[in-house]
């Protein structure tokens, strides 16, 4: 393999990890961000378009920190990391005029399955934008490693007609592909265009959720193969039959909330987890996972965590 992805584990060998410096964070508002706490949708509602060093520069210089470190850390590991341009001019307000420019979360705006690498349709319209922060990425994988790169038509602005297609709603089992439903992001219409990208050899399957969950990966984690942690509070309809068998951790929605289910796993049986989501992570070490604890809190804080903060572009894996 010189590039893709088939699984959620797999060595890892080649990343994007997301940019947040602390100019750039703007605080955002839009109806459909239900997802989010009370505390950081009425900060939000009531600064949205306002950068977030002017608001509180300790969280803001804390998110920088923590992905900075996450890339430092990835590199150690020796990972192939790379990181997304800063957008500017008209790239900067394509769209929504806050002028918001940062690239946190490369996870949502990417999706990369098997030798595809896909721009998303993403349903809140300020984030549109953040593909033009990967697109050198993706032209040099295109260019020197044959991916095959498409891109999900955009839905409406007003997020009602899609498709909406979101890379924290794609969890990856080999043929089968798990995408989350809440309302929230991603919906039918985006998994029918990925079922249709990706033809007979794959199965495309709809795991409905809560209506105030963000993406998938805020409440299921495949961790290795037969061992996952999820949240049962947030799915509608319990897991997908697949995973039915598999030794589970359960978290509490307080814990998924912390994001407890959105690690990074580095290889099978090995993975960064958020240092503030302990009794998951004594959980994991029973079950003989290595951890490597790091301080998260100020991207979970924005909404997303370790796996939101990165896209795999090599994971050494074969499709079932």
């Amino acid at each position: 393999m010189r590039f893709g992805a088939h699984h959620e584990w797999g060595k890892l060998r080649e990343v994007v990890v997301g940019i947040a410096p602390a100019e750039d964070l703007v605080l955002y508002y839009e109806e459909s961000a239900r997802w989010m706490p009370a505390e950081v949708a009425e900060l939000s509602r009531r600064h949205a378009g306002r950068r977030l060093i002017d608001i509180d520069a300790d969280w803001a210089r804390r998110c920088e920190q923590q992905v900075e470190d996450l890339a430092e850390l990835l590199a150690r590991e020796g990972l192939a990391v790379h990181r997304p341009q800063r957008l500017s001019g008209a790239e900067r307000t394509f769209l929504a005029p806050n002028g918001e420019g940062d690239q946190l979360f490369p996870r949502d705006p990417m999706i990369v399955v098997g030798d595809h690498v896909v721009d998303a349709s993403l349903r809140l319209i300020c984030r549109q934008r953040e593909r033009y922060g990967l697109r050198p990425i993706v032209r040099r994988a295109v260019q020197e490693t044959g991916a095959r790169w498409s891109s999900v038509p955009l839905g409406s602005p007003g997020c009602v007609d899609g498709p909406f297609l979101e890379g924290g709603d794609v969890l990856l089992n080999g043929r089968q592909i798990y995408v989350g439903m809440s309302g929230c992001a991603s919906d039918l219409a985006g998994a029918d265009w990925l079922k249709a990208l990706l033809g007979e050899g794959y199965r495309i399957i709809p795991v409905a959720m809560k209506s105030n969950v963000l993406h998938l990966d805020c409440c299921l984690a495949l961790v290795k193969p037969g061992l996952l942690i999820h949240c049962p509070e947030k799915l509608i309809d319990g897991l997908p039959m697949a995973l039915r068998d598999w030794d589970k951790i359960v978290v509490s929605v307080d814990e998924a909330n912390r994001l407890a289910t959105n690690g990074l796993v580095l290889e099978e049986g090995r993975m960064i987890v958020d240092a503030g989501n302990g009794r998951v992570i004594d959980e994991l070490r029973r079950r003989k996972v290595e951890i490597i604890p790091l301080p998260f809190d100020g991207p979970i804080r924005m909404g997303g965590g370790l796996r939101c903060a990165h896209h795999p572009l090599l994971r050494e894996s074969r499709p079932d």
